[in-house]
């Protein structure tokens, strides 16, 4: 008697393990299937990015060009409700006669959040402009030339919301931004705000970079240059080969470029996200490595000189 019910012990507990097995196996599977989902494609932003621990870059400032910058500090605009980093060139300001180029960045879903906008300054979108101006690795066309105001969200980028966003940034008095000289950039679902704010009319160039989304043709006029890596796991490249077929045919008087990389790192930080950091090549002036290899193929100064030649 004492031996069957020792037995049944046992097996109680046996079963009791199995079952606690199971959930905790359920949970890292749910996880892992998250986690390697494509960024949505509307507004929502995916649970395992709100979730993210933010990491800072482990590469330093590059001590040489200590001098050459101008200042990139935390900002809040009141209308759109968005915390925001705003870089202005060293010589802003100095003559009031001057107007200058704005840059718009938008942020990927990895770094949405609620917080300080400093989160945007992440290892997962090393080489992105916010980054580079805050170590001091950005092409010198871009630091020299632009402000560059780069918000951030914690629900997705909103056409309404990019256009009061940048209506507001436009009339500042002391930024001195030449209302015609005004360009849209963004990665991954920051590529998607790219698409959704292209008829707006406000912007004198558009640049989605691995953009998720769908592009609506209509009432676009501003001249675009896409980059996407043909190896992205996360939004898979058929998107922008979607969405230029279709600008082409509808716009076919419109500027269109289309860089279609063979193959783009993954993210620093963001091992098996492969080819989804194809930002590393557009916004860099340097071949990037990533985990030993060299990705060829970098933009930086070729895109903002681009840019630059471009007005409303």
């Amino acid at each position: 008697h004492a031996c069957r019910m020792k037995l049944g012990l046992g097996v109680a507990c046996l079963g009791f393990f199995l079952v606690f097995l199971l959930l905790v196996l359920s949970r890292q599977l749910s996880h892992s299937h998250s986690s390697v989902h494509p960024e949505p494609l509307d507004s929502l932003v995916s649970k395992w990015a709100l979730e993210m621990e933010e990491k800072d870059v482990k590469t330093g400032n590059d001590p040489s060009k200590e001098d050459e910058y101008g200042a990139q500090v935390e900002k809040f605009e009141e209308k759109s409700g968005l915390k925001y980093l705003l870089y202005t060139p060293k010589a802003h300001g100095l003559d009031s006669g001057k107007s200058w180029p704005l840059l718009v960045f938008l942020h990927g879903a990895g770094e949405s959040g609620r917080g300080s906008a400093k989160g945007i300054i992440a290892e997962g979108i090393t080489g992105c402009p916010p980054v580079e101006l805050h170590y001091k690795r950005a092409s010198a066309t871009l630091y020299n030339n632009f402000v560059v105001a780069s918000p951030r969200t914690y629900q997705g980028w909103s056409r309404h919301s990019i256009e009061t966003f940048t209506k507001q940034i436009i009339g500042s008095k002391d930024l001195y931004i030449d209302s015609k000289r005004v360009y849209l950039t963004g990665v991954s679902m920051g590529g998607a705000g790219v698409w959704r704010a292209a008829g707006l009319g406000l912007f004198a160039a558009l640049v989605p970079v691995c953009a998720a989304g769908m592009v609506n043709p209509k009432n676009i006029s501003a001249p675009v240059w896409a980059f996407h890596g043909a190896n992205d796991v996360v939004v898979p490249v058929e998107y922008t080969d979607r969405n230029i077929a279709t600008l082409k045919k509808s716009n076919p008087n419109l500027e269109i470029k289309y860089t279609r990389y063979n193959k783009s790192p993954e993210p620093v930080g963001w091992a098996g996200y492969d080819g989804h950091a194809s930002w590393m090549q557009v916004y860099g002036t340097k071949d990037p490595k990533v985990s030993g290899k060299v990705y060829k193929g970098h933009h930086g100064e070729e895109l903002f000189k681009w840019m630059l030649s471009k007005s409303l």
